[in-house]
């Protein structure tokens, strides 16, 4: 059991909180932001504590780190918390959810967060500080590279690479041995089959409105 410090005081961080709490062998101690950024004495009963200082209440040497951050400005903001938080010195944590699936042992890097229900198959690889929202497939001999977020019911077929920086959005299909380049952002339900230079922008169009209103079937289904 380790006890760990949060980097984050909002949405994300209460995840982690959740689930280290109810779900792993750390505890959380308390929670840590840039002190301009700082809005709340406590959270979830914890002290939240300038990040400037944290190491003198809770050193580096005693405790742990978890960097609780989304996808801003394509993950930079989470990887800058990161690389600040191990040159203060704490290790990094990760989480994955006993309801996960690593079926062959793959490597999982610092500082990466997976949730329920993911499956990573054999021979796959995980880079640090990713993380991979519930219900995801990484297939077999794929990696994703340091500093992802792929977001919920997301396919990586096997053999396939995401690169540094890349968010995938919630239903994307990347499919067999396609690479995805780096600091790509790969949309909501978009379907990948070749490779992707870096810093390209995917982008699926929305479902378009259909020209009658719900009335007009509310008035069809009672005929």
């Amino acid at each position: 059991m380790s006890e760990v410090v949060i980097f984050g005081q909002g949405k994300i961080a209460d995840e982690a909180y959740f689930y280290l709490t109810y779900d792993s062998e750390h505890t959380v101690v308390a929670f840590t932001v840039d002190a301009a950024y700082k809005t709340k004495e406590t959270l979830w009963g914890c002290p939240v504590m300038a990040f400037e200082t944290i190491t003198e209440t809770f050193p580096p040497e005693k405790y742990d780190m978890f960097v609780a951050v989304g996808y801003q400005q394509l993950n930079s903001l989470r990887a800058d918390k990161y690389f600040q938080a191990k040159e203060k010195g704490y290790r990094l944590i990760s989480y994955v959810s006993s309801r996960a699936t690593n079926m062959g042992g793959a490597e999982i890097g610092e500082n990466c967060f997976i949730l329920e229900h993911t499956s990573i198959q054999p021979c796959s690889k995980i880079g640090n500080n990713v993380t991979i929202w519930s219900n995801n497939i990484i297939g077999h001999h794929s990696e994703i590279e340091d500093h992802c977020y792929i977001a919920g019911h997301v396919s990586v077929a096997g053999h396939s690479r995401v690169g540094t920086y890349t968010f995938v959005g919630v239903n994307a299909i990347i499919g067999h041995e396609v690479t995805i380049g780096e600091r790509c952002l790969i949309g909501a339900g978009s379907r990948i089959t070749k490779n992707a230079a870096p810093g390209s922008v995917y982008i699926e169009k929305d479902t378009d409105k259909f020209r009658l209103d719900s009335s007009a079937f509310i008035k069809m289904t009672r005929l």
